[in-house]
C-alpha cells in the first residue's frame, strides 16, 4: 500500500495550494500535521502567488496497487 499526505493551503490570492508528501510517518496525529502546516505558512518557503495565507485541510490518501500480469 502506498500513502500520500496531502496538505492544502489557502493563498493570499484566494487560490488553493496543494503539497503532497509520499510515505508519511505512520501514526501522524492531526496536531502534528497542523503544526507542520502552520510552520510552512509562517516560514513562507514556497514561491506561491500571494503567498501561503492559511492552513485549509489535510488528508492521507492510501492506495493499493495490484499489477495486472499478462499471460
Amino acid at each position: 500500500m502506498n500513502s500520500i499526505l496531502e496538505m492544502f493551503f489557502k493563498t493570499g490570492s484566494g487560490k488553493t495550494f496543494r503539497l503532497a508528501v509520499d510515505d508519511p510517518k505512520p501514526g501522524l496525529t492531526p496536531a502534528e500535521v497542523e503544526a507542520a502546516m502552520d510552520l510552512i505558512v509562517s516560514r513562507n518557503i514556497f514561491a506561491v502567488e500571494g503567498g501561503l495565507a492559511s492552513v485549509d485541510s489535510a488528508q492521507i490518501v492510501t492506495t493499493n496497487v495490484e499489477p495486472v500480469i499478462f499471460a
